[in-house]
């Protein structure tokens, strides 16, 4: 069976789906904040930041159901700055190897969309598997290190801080071709070509 993927803006709909999934502890496990949060405190946070996460939270659908996500944070419209996240909320749902697509996802949409002059990404070093992606698409580590914490408990997080400048897509974008596993490359071609549903 083939699914027919289409990348969408979040919609009001979506907050529990995002609630279920940044609780499951396979997505905790690899957040800075790798705390359960509670319903109300999703609720409220949802509700005070819907309209701004328009067009910086992503959902990737496959075959009309979401089964991950992207998004744009701490994103300043001034001088078009921001961090990226990744997560994969229904793995079986996806092909293998898909998991490498959404870092070059979440760049394209800031970059080709957005007109991002930099993006920044903070991994932990237990999150291997997207490490080793970064590794292997050369991303740029930096030196500035915002805050080598959990956020919500303040415990010491080994990470590692990558910072992409425009200059740099284009070599990430080619070494994602010939990474990625050719099916998964379609993809992610058939998403960045086609414009974002609402």
């Amino acid at each position: 069976m083939t699914s027919q993927f289409a990348l969408r803006q979040v919609r009001e709909n979506d907050k529990w789906l995002l609630w279920r999934w940044r609780n499951s502890p396979r997505i905790r496990e690899v957040s800075l904040n790798n705390l359960e949060i509670p319903e109300a405190a999703h609720d409220a946070w949802f509700e005070a930041n819907y309209a701004k996460m328009r067009d910086r939270t992503i959902l990737v659908e496959a075959s009309g159901r979401p089964v991950g996500w992207f998004q744009i944070e701490k994103w300043d419209e001034s001088d078009r700055r921001g961090e990226w996240g990744i997560a994969i909320g229904e793995p079986e749902s996806v092909p293998l190897g898909f998991g490498g697509a959404l870092p070059l996802l979440a760049l394209s949409h800031a970059f080709d969309r957005l007109g991002a002059t930099t993006m920044t990404a903070r991994v932990l070093d237990v999150n291997r598997n997207v490490r080793s992606m970064m590794t292997r698409l050369r991303v740029p580590v930096t030196d500035h290190v915002v805050d080598p914490t959990r956020e919500a408990r303040g415990e010491p997080a080994d990470l590692t801080v990558y910072e992409v400048a425009p200059g740099d897509w284009s070599g990430i974008r080619r070494r994602g071709q010939e990474l990625l596993p050719s099916s998964v490359w379609r993809i992610f071609e058939q998403l960045t070509t086609k414009a974002v549903e609402g």
